[in-house]
């Protein structure tokens, strides 16, 4: 009986350092978890990007030269302040006409990323967003031949004209990184212009940054190529 008792009693003794073994190892694990969880740090840090959908332009009619380049930054959780900086230029040859324009243009705005953030590590995105875009620029039309059955075919004096154009741009887009700080994303643009009557002796055939002047409301498109300077980790 005394025997019976003694193994009773080691048996319960062993039976409660078990249990305390696996608490403490609960514990333990639930601390790494939660350790793990707070060293999970996202990167910050200016993004830089270029536009390579702008070099499709170059084999189109008429042809158009042209590049973009893009800065954002994640201030605050999923919000992005934009800012885009651009050049364009076109210049075609018919048989009436000589025609040329082309100057820069910037858009400024903010893109809010609402793709839920499983993984503070991980900077994927899908944004929608907005920008004010303008463009200061020139065009000028040579060689003008206008055909008048009166007074036969004559040609008006070379045209050109400075303008500036202004619009606004509702934004969706997506980027996915690559590799850490190496991004590919593509954006599209409903653009709506403000100004359409910057000149009304002749209709700009490009806008830079937006589209052809005769068009009061556009479409855009672009595939960009991004990397993030990681400033800092938080």
């Amino acid at each position: 009986m005394q025997n019976m008792n003694q193994m009773k009693t080691i048996s319960g003794s062993i039976s409660r350092a078990l249990f305390v073994l696996l608490v403490l190892a609960l514990s333990g694990q639930v601390t790494a978890q939660e350790v793990s969880a707070r060293d999970t740090l996202r990167t910050f840090g200016p993004r830089f990007g270029i536009d390579l959908a702008r070099f499709i332009y170059i084999f189109t009619d008429p042809s158009e030269i042209g590049a973009e380049a893009s800065v954002d930054f994640e201030i605050h959780k999923n919000i992005y302040p934009v800012f885009e900086l651009g050049y364009n230029s076109i210049s075609e040859s018919e048989e009436l006409f000589d025609y040329s324009a082309g100057g820069v243009y910037a858009r400024t705005g903010m893109d809010y990323n609402f793709l839920p953030m499983k993984d503070r590590s991980v900077h994927h995105s899908m944004t929608i967003g907005f920008r004010y875009g303008m463009s200061v620029f020139s065009h000028s039309a040579e060689n003008v031949q206008i055909a008048n059955s009166y007074w036969s075919e004559y040609m008006p004096e070379p045209y050109e004209n400075n303008l500036t154009g202004h619009w606004l741009e509702i934004v969706g887009g997506l980027k996915t990184e690559l590799v850490p700080n190496l991004f590919l994303g593509w954006s599209v643009r409903y653009k709506i212009l403000l100004n359409p009557g910057m000149d009304p002796a002749m209709i700009p055939e490009l806008i830079p940054g937006y589209s052809t002047g005769g068009e009061n409301r556009a479409f855009g498109f672009s595939y960009s190529i991004l990397y993030k300077i990681p400033l800092l980790k938080r």
